[in-house]
């Protein structure tokens, strides 16, 4: 595997370095290969732009036969969030006040906007979001929050852009008066790269796995990779029995997508669905010893699916900020779970989806629930709401 991110930052890739170094077998940017092909960032959220030049750059790479078939091509968007100025700079962190204007100026104007601003009103925050493109079409998006507040005067000779006026009060500096080794640990980009680290080993081991599938007589390679049915469950808290006998009920199917509580039993969970069958789980609010994805984007048919357990986005009172993150990141659908009720509503234009609990029902009914979703031919999901009792 080869990984080549898009930044001509040294310190950049140095941090990338140091925290993916045991998943790749080599690690380059896109300017140690020569590339100065940038693609353009107009999107509206961190998460359109990362994958905008992503996969502009893998495309690109393609065209001019430089793309390996085990190439991951990965870029991030990130910048700066102050709750005062609503959100501002925000995904214009780059181009605030200009591109050719200094951080140093941008710095002390943003000072200047919260002059006799007190407390917690100077709350502000650094987002990063890291998209990876396959060289075989997979988009996977991993995403990082580092919060603090608006310093009164710019510190620190270290990191570089909006680092001196960021103070952490746990630290009692700025971002910029950190050492390298404190920052990666609580960095935005360093929380992202790290969730995209145990992304793409859950990833490889999925590949792995299916590149040992056996394709029957008469089928093709493209045909076995297409997904048909996908079984979909959440919140199953360690009561595996009801979730055992449903998979050996709905074979076939090509994945198996868990919406978070699992506490534990992925691997029991991944066994039973058996070799070949591409799994999934993103961590709940109870899976507090797993390394598992907070959140990922998977393609399914036509549809750009967005995975959450859904609890930090309310969804037991409002499920609209879990569909609009959804369209902030390019998905028509948004699958989590979390309320223990099953759900199936267009909000937003985002098709929402929660199969239920398959272990502690919390519906009137209290009858146990997952569900099934089928790829048509041209690429369009349906659901399937499907009775364990």
């Amino acid at each position: 595997m080869r990984i080549i991110f898009a930044t001509h930052n040294r310190n950049k890739l140095a941090e990338i370095r140091k925290i993916m170094e045991d998943i790749a077998a080599e690690i380059v940017s896109k300017a140690e290969l020569g590339v100065d092909f940038e693609p353009v960032e107009d999107g509206q959220s961190f998460s359109e732009n990362s994958e905008l030049k992503a996969v502009g750059i893998r495309e690109y790479l393609r065209e001019h036969g430089l793309l390996r078939q085990d190439d991951i091509i990965m870029a991030d968007d990130s910048g700066l969030c102050v709750d005062y100025m609503d959100g501002e700079p925000g995904v214009y962190s780059a181009r605030f006040m200009g591109e050719d204007t200094s951080y140093e100026v941008k710095n002390r104007e943003i000072i200047r906007r919260l002059s006799g601003v007190e407390g917690e009103a100077r709350a502000a925050h650094f987002t990063c979001d890291i998209c990876a493109a396959f060289a075989d079409g997979r988009v996977f998006h991993t995403e990082g929050i580092f919060p603090g507040f608006i310093a009164n005067e710019p510190a620190g000779e270290n990191g570089f852009g909006y680092d001196p006026i960021l103070y952490l009060p746990a630290y009692g500096k700025t971002s910029a008066e950190l050492d390298m080794e404190e920052k990666n640990k609580i960095s935005h980009r360093g929380k992202a790269l790290r969730e995209m680290r145990r992304l793409l080993q859950s990833v490889r081991e999925t590949d792995w796995k299916l590149e040992k599938r056996k394709i029957p007589n008469g089928e093709s390679s493209a045909d076995s990779n297409r997904v048909r049915r996908v079984l979909l469950v959440s919140d199953s808290h360690r009561k595996d029995d009801a979730l055992l006998e449903i998979i050996t009920k709905e074979r076939p199917f090509e994945m198996l997508i868990h919406l978070g509580d699992a506490e534990g039993t992925e691997s029991q969970i991944r066994k039973a669905a058996g070799e070949g069958v591409r799994c999934y789980f993103v961590e709940g609010n109870n899976d507090f010893f797993t390394s598992l994805p907070k959140e990922l984007i998977v393609r399914i048919g036509k549809e750009n699916c967005f995975l959450s357990h859904g609890h930090r986005y309310g969804v037991g009172m409002d499920v609209s900020f879990l569909a609009d993150e959804a369209r902030a990141r390019g998905c028509g659908v948004a699958m989590f779970g979390h309320t223990h009720r099953p759900y199936l509503k267009t909000v937003n234009e985002v098709v929402c989806v929660n199969p239920g609990s398959i272990s502690y029902p919390r519906q009137s009914d209290h009858k146990l629930t997952y569900m099934i979703v089928e790829v048509d031919g041209d690429g369009r999901l349906s659901y399937i709401q499907k009775y364990a009792n």
